[in-house]
């Protein structure tokens, strides 16, 4: 065995390194000599090497994998094994390994988790030498595209498939084996371990290994099983060689490679029956139910927690029972214990059709029993994670227990809070496959379902399903149930996303009135609807009006939920979008930055609310004088939101016309300008004609063409936009008021004094009919007019002078709209694109 110059060896006394998730050490473990020899010769003078370890079910590629992890561990620094079977196991173990170097970790965006982590591999110094192990790989090319670090260290795979050096892998840098069965020498030594005082009688071990197809798995369970059991060797093997000799004639020509195993359970759970006495039988029965129970899980670590309703003591002796015959791994470092996944199947199968479902039946229970409340909630992202790996591996939507249904429709509020629509729309439609027995929950699954055709920006076949679902709801139980106003207020947010305001402002004003007729107006569901409804005003530019209503929402939702709800903090954002509306901005910072801290301790700060609030927040600065500030967050907020989405889906292009203004502000003209380029075309297809924010987006341009002097282009971006919102909101209309205002700059610099004149002095006095008098729009309609007026030869020295007096108190004397009136210039009209995304 070469040793090679490629690491530095530990001495005795030195720290061993970390090892997260590694397997114990398996006391048992017997040769495989010459598999660890390769393995080791081939990674120890090569960084960056990867070695896949591959063979069939039960030969004992883990085993391996791990004996190699603790036998060389003295020759690494950081050792961290990742379960691999699904993307979900790989996800939660990188999770962890984030944690453990130092990164932030991001439930929203796994997927960018991994991407850090990878990145910090290949590239920290600092973290030295390093092997990570995955296990039980299913697709070895995929895994090694997504999740393999790009280079340094040393990769071990293990997979049930042959297909083990992948395209674009050179030879140098991927290497693997097919890990036969133990030779008859290795399964005599491994019986000779286990039960060393049953192989008495000459050739009894060869004829055990051979009837067990020296499989690892099958030789440790028999072996602990003929070692605590009073059962004589020969009785056993006359007993499985009768059984395995009708199995065969039963399956015909069949080749079956579980048959050995499936053999060996049906005597194992016969004879766990038929204790020496009563309390052995006792325990016997309950390490078998538990041993049943667990077939339904998924295929990793079962915390001890996890059966939190069962006595100890008799959870203890189950157990201790179960470990005794080596009927599952145990890791008392965390308390849990797995099945491998080839003993669970087993399990299964070993099961009448009836026991099948009794025991699926109880494994749902108990998930439900364990789903802990509020799956938006942030600290229970990772119990989710897990909770959602069994909830699929056990198909628990197909139970007809309304506390599993609620389970299922809680992890899928848990995927669509963190981002994972994929997965959430794949149990929504198992579950609306499934639950036609329960109307109800059949009614919340399809509104889930309905909220991430939304979140997509499907709003028209949204639409078409809320009405759709709101007439059954009508039909079934009337039209004021709780549940009609649900499937209602489903028909009310697709209509705003829609830009059909109006129709959506009734629809939620109705809800609310329903809602204080039903329930008490601190209850959840009254506060949702008034909520909903400061929105739909906000959406119709009743500014005001909206503000009250948030201010007595966010009252409600304090003293409900407490003040770091993310329920709250949503209309705690609402509240400041409002006062930035209303002029208020010192007000609108305030309000913001409480619920950004908010964000940061109590929820995670790349959440959709988080980053949104982001962007006000962002906007606000703006507004203050602060472009480089409002830079910096808007360009943050645009970081993570390029993490979770494409380019050119509605999230990212809110985020990038804001941004695109902020850039243009602070000189960076070439950026905006291309922003300007590439905006257009997803805008217009993303979103109906009648939408305020393609209209609100082509004013956003308008600036920075005119920041870039090209004057006529601003013109025309400005007039379209206008156009639109004029169709939707009507004249005089408060989103009209800035766009017309922009309007008019674009006519002054194209020499039409007389025309920009005109239309500013209609706007400013729509805006003294609609604002108040130290409003920012309406001072910059008075600002602009004032200029118009010069132009044409007036004398407004003294307005002038006015004005920027009244420029100084609102905003300071610093603020960059104060300072540039030392001499007759224009401002552009800020533009928020106030709408549904």
């Amino acid at each position: 065995m070469t040793t090679g110059p490629g690491r530095p060896r530990r001495g005795e006394h030195e720290l061993l390194p970390v090892t997260g998730g590694v397997p114990r050490a398996d006391p048992h473990f017997t040769g495989r000599e010459a598999a660890l020899e390769r393995i080791h010769d081939f990674l120890d003078s090569r960084p960056g090497a990867r070695f896949l370890i591959s063979g069939g079910h039960g030969v004992g590629k883990s085993r391996i994998a791990a004996e190699y992890a603790y036998r060389y561990s003295r020759e690494y620094d950081l050792i961290w094994w990742i379960p691999a079977a699904t993307d979900i196991e790989t996800h939660r173990a990188y999770l962890r390994l984030a944690e453990h170097i130092g990164l932030p970790v991001s439930y929203e965006h796994l997927p960018r988790t991994v991407q850090s982590v990878r990145r910090e591999l290949s590239e920290r110094a600092d973290l030295g030498s390093w092997l990570l192990v995955f296990d039980d790989v299913v697709d070895v090319e995929a895994l090694a595209a997504e999740y393999f670090p790009h280079s340094g260290g040393h990769v071990i795979v293990t997979s049930r498939h042959h297909r083990w050096l992948p395209r674009g892998q050179g030879r140098q840098r991927f290497d693997g084996q097919v890990v036969p069965r133990l030779t008859t020498a290795e399964s005599l030594s491994l019986l000779r371990r286990i039960c060393p005082e049953r192989l008495g009688p000459p050739g009894d071990g060869e004829r055990l290994a051979e009837l067990l197809e020296h499989l690892p798995l099958a030789l440790s369970q028999v072996g602990a099983f003929l070692r605590e059991s009073a059962m004589p060797t020969g009785d056993f093997l006359e007993l499985f060689e009768e059984r395995y000799d009708a199995m065969l004639w039963q399956m015909g020509a069949d080749d079956d490679h579980t048959a050995p195993l499936r053999v060996a359970w049906s005597i194992q759970a016969e004879h766990i029956l038929e204790g020496a006495d009563e309390r052995e039988r006792e325990t016997g029965r309950t390490a078998l139910e538990l041993v049943r129970l667990c077939a339904f899980f998924a295929p990793l670590p079962l915390s001890r927690g996890l059966f939190h309703r069962t006595d100890d003591a008799v959870l203890d002796r189950a157990l201790e029972y179960m470990g005794r015959y080596d009927l599952a791994f145990f890791d008392d470092r965390n308390n849990a214990f797995q099945l491998h996944e080839l003993c669970q199947s087993v399990v299964r199968d070993s099961l009448t059709m009836a026991e099948r479902v009794h025991h699926r039946n109880l494994a749902h229970l108990v998930l439900a029993d364990n789903a802990p409340e509020g799956p938006t909630d942030p600290a229970h992202r990772a119990a989710y994670l897990s909770l959602y790996t069994h909830v699929k591996a056990s198909q628990a939507w197909t139970s007809r227990d309304p506390r599993v249904r609620a389970t299922v429709l809680n992890v899928v509020d848990f995927l669509t809070e963190v981002g994972n629509y994929t997965d959430a729309t794949s149990l929504l439609g198992q579950a609306v496959n499934v639950w036609l027995d329960d109307p109800s929950m059949l009614l919340h699954a399809r509104l889930r379902r309905n909220k991430i055709r939304r979140i997509h920006g499907e709003y028209v076949t949204a639409l078409e399903e809320a009405r759709s679902i709101h007439a059954e709801q009508v039909e079934r139980e009337g039209p004021d149930s709780d549940e009609t106003l649900e499937a209602l207020r489903a028909v009310a947010i697709s209509l705003s996303g829609l830009a059909r305001f109006q129709e959506a402002g009734q629809l939620f004003r109705d809800i609310l009135g329903q809602r204080r007729e039903r329930h008490s107006a601190a209850d959840r569901r009254t506060l949702e609807a008034a909520h909903d409804y400061g929105q739909a005003l906000q959406e119709q530019g009743r500014f005001e009006e909206a503000l009250a209503i948030d201010q007595s929402t966010l009252a409600g939702r304090r003293a409900l939920l407490g003040p770091d709800d993310v329920q709250t903090l949503r209309t705690g954002l609402s509240l400041g979008l409002n006062l930035i509306l209303l002029g208020r901005l010192d007000e609108a910072r305030e309000q913001l930055t409480e619920c950004m801290e908010r964000f940061d301790t109590a929820a995670e700060p790349d959440s959709p609310h988080a980053l949104q609030g982001m962007l006000f927040l962002s906007v606000a600065h703006r507004r203050l004088g602060d472009p480089e500030r409002a830079l910096e967050l808007s360009t943050r907020a645009l970081v993570r939101y390029r993490r979770k989405h494409p380019s050119t889906v509605r999230q990212v292009l809110y985020c990038r016309v804001i941004r695109m203004v902020s850039l243009a502000r602070t000189g960076s003209l070439d950026e905006a300008l291309r922003e300007v380029d590439d905006l257009m075309p997803p805008l217009d297809e993303r979103y109906p004609a009648e939408h305020p924010f393609p209209a609100a987006a082509r004013l956003s341009m308008g600036i920075v063409l005119r920041a870039a002097g090209r004057h006529t282009e601003a013109l025309k971006r400005d007039q379209e936009g206008l156009e639109r919102l004029l169709r939707i909101y009507g004249p005089g209309s408060f989103s009209t008021l800035p766009a017309a205002l922009n309007v008019a700059t674009d006519l002054y610099h194209l020499g039409r004094f007389r025309e920009a004149g005109d239309l500013e002095a209609m706007t400013e006095a729509d805006c003294r009919h609609r604002l108040p008098a130290d409003h920012p729009i309406l001072l910059t309609a008075r600002r602009n007019h004032l200029v118009s007026r010069h132009a044409g030869g007036e004398d407004v020295s003294e307005e002038w002078d006015r004005l920027r007096a009244e420029f100084a108190e609102r905003f300071g004397g610093e603020h960059p709209g104060t300072v540039s009136m030392s001499s007759f210039t224009r401002q552009d009209c800020d533009v928020f694109p106030v709408a549904p995304l």
